[in-house]
């Protein structure tokens, strides 16, 4: 695994981290960011996943969810930057 590789798993581990105390069955929206961020941890460490879903777009669900709607501005911009290194 490369440096920048690694630098973005531990951004992307930091968003799991984060997110998932929020994880709830009624909460569609946590569900696709966590699985879209699952998915790009697969990506970079080698692990198996399933192919991707179509683009990715957890870092509008994540404006949305955390920024405009919440209180959690800098996860939004996380999941954003983790969504930029992806495209």
């Amino acid at each position: 695994m490369q440096l920048r590789d690694t630098e973005l798993l531990l951004k992307v581990d930091e968003a799991l981290s984060a997110i998932g105390p929020m994880l709830t069955a009624t909460w569609p929206n946590l569900q696709s960011i966590h699985r879209q961020l699952m998915w790009c941890r697969a990506q970079i460490s080698g692990e198996p996943s399933e192919p991707r879903q179509g683009p990715l777009t957890m870092g509008l669900i994540a404006t949305r969810e955390f920024d405009m709607w919440g209180d959690m501005p800098e996860l939004a911009v996380l999941i954003n930057r983790i969504q930029r290194a992806f495209e």
